[in-house]
């Protein structure tokens, strides 16, 4: 359901945003403040003053989430769009393969999907399954108009490959 889709989207994995949680997405959902991913972005704070459990402090520190979670990590957000079989480990590797946005994009138009498709199956990691997916979520406009109304909201960052290789990797300095 769309309330469930907007849960993932904000979760710890996808946008992450402190304060954003599924009661929160429960109670603006039935007051109808958020109905989809960009309504995150275009939250009417006034509307929220007057509810219970919502002082100066937490509208402050919502917005703030909220401003910090605009700038995205390629693999990030391609996670957080929620396309079914398409785990934070294939969203890596999508991201890695498509790098920026831009080229991300190109699976909103038919024909270059088709072709992007028949490059995806090369990669390690992805599947049939995962390609078939792909295609069945960008074949709906009602997805596309989402993601293109998100990628407006948002400064989504290429995709850098991280070095595996040399002393410091994976360590946190």
């Amino acid at each position: 359901t769309a309330r469930e889709k907007l849960k993932h989207v904000v979760s710890k994995d996808a946008f992450n945003i402190d304060g954003l949680g599924k009661k929160v997405i429960d109670q603006f959902w039935d007051i109808q403040i958020i109905r989809k991913p960009s309504d995150i972005f275009a939250i009417n704070y006034n509307r929220i003053e007057n509810l219970e459990g919502w002082g100066k402090l937490s509208i402050s520190n919502l917005k703030k989430a909220i401003d910090k979670s605009k700038v995205i990590e390629l693999d990030r957000f391609i996670f957080s769009i929620g396309i079914r079989h398409i785990g934070q480990e294939n969203a890596k590797i999508l991201a890695s393969f498509f790098k920026s946005i831009s080229k991300f994009s190109d699976l909103f138009h038919e024909t270059n999907r088709k072709k992007i498709l028949k490059h995806l199956i090369d990669l390690d990691g992805i599947g049939q399954i995962q390609i078939d997916s792909i295609d069945s979520f960008f074949s709906s406009n009602k997805n596309i108009e989402i993601v293109k109304k998100l990628i407006d909201n948002l400064e989504i960052k290429n995709f850098k490959t991280q070095n595996k290789k040399g002393k410091f990797s994976n360590k946190t300095i």
